[in-house]
């Protein structure tokens, strides 16, 4: 509050705080709250974006394999095709 006018500053303006009742200290915790609550969303997506990435390379893993050992039935060569994963899945189809 300006001490001189006796009302909030202006960046409070027009907003839902213009009434008496909303101190600024409570307006600041309540940015600090939804901060955090941006921060864990921010968290949360990046467990998600992970969990994604990683099940569809094991998607890529699973799919390579069988297509190997269905053309060449050989353990070294599931191997090597599985950590090849979506690039052999994609020869695969182009050379099949």
């Amino acid at each position: 509050m300006n001490d001189e006018e006796g009302e909030y500053p202006d960046y409070l303006a027009g907003s839902d705080f213009d009434d008496a009742s909303t101190p600024v200290g409570g307006l600041q915790e309540r940015i600090e709250g939804l901060e955090n609550r941006i921060d864990d969303l921010q968290n949360r997506f990046n467990q998600l974006s992970q969990s994604a990435v990683s099940g569809l390379y094991l998607l890529g893993t699973a799919i390579a394999v069988v297509l190997s050992w269905s053309r060449n039935a050989s353990i070294l060569w599931c191997i090597l095709h599985g950590i090849l994963s979506w690039i052999y899945v994609i020869y695969f189809a182009i050379t099949r």
